[in-house]
């Protein structure tokens, strides 16, 4: 069954981000009413800083394609150096120092790629394969 889609490259990102917020935020209430109150805040911050990885990682490949080719690979490897660094310390942050579950994290980190294998299984099955 073909036709339109809702998604498409043009709206991708914002409804990919959308998505994740809005899974990471019912799957923290579920965990936190099912699980513990510890385990659905740590999901969620998982959501949260993998969202925020994502939207940077975004950011950043977008203002270093406007660079000229010289400039671009050196700004490229000190922003990817320096966002693993910062994303480094707030999951220690969450492990160490505020003791979140760390399976709890491991999954929200994990949401954004299961929104995009859904995303990437409805684009495709929308589209005729």
């Amino acid at each position: 069954m073909t036709g339109q889609t809702k998604i498409n490259e043009t709206n991708l990102f914002p409804k990919l981000v959308t998505g994740s917020l809005l899974m990471s935020a019912v799957l923290a209430v579920l965990t936190a009413l099912l699980v513990s109150l510890k385990f659905g805040l740590s999901l969620l911050a998982g959501g949260l800083l993998a969202t925020a990885n994502f939207i940077w990682l975004r950011r950043g490949l977008e203002s270093v394609l406007a660079l000229t080719p010289s400039l671009a690979p050196k700004l490229a490897t000190l922003r990817f150096v320096l966002r693993l660094a910062i994303m480094a310390g707030f999951l220690y942050l969450l492990i160490v120092v505020l003791g979140a579950d760390i399976f709890g994290i491991l999954i929200g980190l994990s949401i954004l790629v299961i929104n995009i294998i859904l995303f990437s299984i409805y684009l495709s099955t929308r589209k005729g394969g």
